[in-house]
């Protein structure tokens, strides 16, 4: 299969961008498991890219062979999304996302790929994922296992739902 497109590190010129990837993405996708009256809180707070995740080099884009529209986003950091402490040589997959009209193509397959081969390559052994319920099954046929449920509090009052996970054959 010809994946037309292809991985690159994200810039903050991607910004506007991957915000519109998330707008596009996220309502879509997360609506499958999670109720319209959540999403209304939720989504405000996930659809826009972050400068410092943009810039912190080990953020990925998807991009189109064909043209310059980004498909894909993800990646990952040595800092926890909920700030919390880290273990030596753990890092965390950040803020993952397809367009739903390249869905089953392989783009989060490879973000994933890409992602881990950074990680290993800076040194981290064990990969940590806050998935959302609708990304379960994918994150398992990419190695992690389930830890349990949790919720993440995305602001103040806005609860959030996922799953806690983690690879540790990195």
């Amino acid at each position: 299969m010809s994946q037309n497109f292809f991985i690159r590190p994200a810039a903050i010129e991607d910004r506007s961008q991957v915000t519109q990837l998330f707008r596009r993405s996220y309502p879509e996708l997360l609506s499958e498991n999670y109720d319209a009256r959540l999403l209304r809180d939720v989504l405000p707070v996930i659809t826009t890219a972050q400068p410092s995740l943009l810039a912190c080099g080990t953020y990925f884009v998807a991009q189109s062979e064909n043209s310059t529209e980004i498909v894909g986003a993800g990646g990952w950091t040595d800092l926890s999304p909920t700030r919390g402490v880290n273990g030596a040589g753990e890092g965390h997959v950040r803020h993952v996302a397809t367009h739903p009209g390249w869905l089953r193509r392989g783009v989060a397959r490879a973000l994933i790929e890409h992602t881990v081969a950074s990680a290993r390559a800076h040194g981290i052994l064990k990969m940590h994922c806050m998935s959302t319920l609708t990304a379960r099954a994918f994150y398992k046929a990419m190695g992690f296992d389930e830890l349990g449920e949790i919720e993440l509090t995305l602001a103040p009052g806005v609860f959030f739902p996922a799953i806690q996970m983690v690879r540790s054959d990195v």
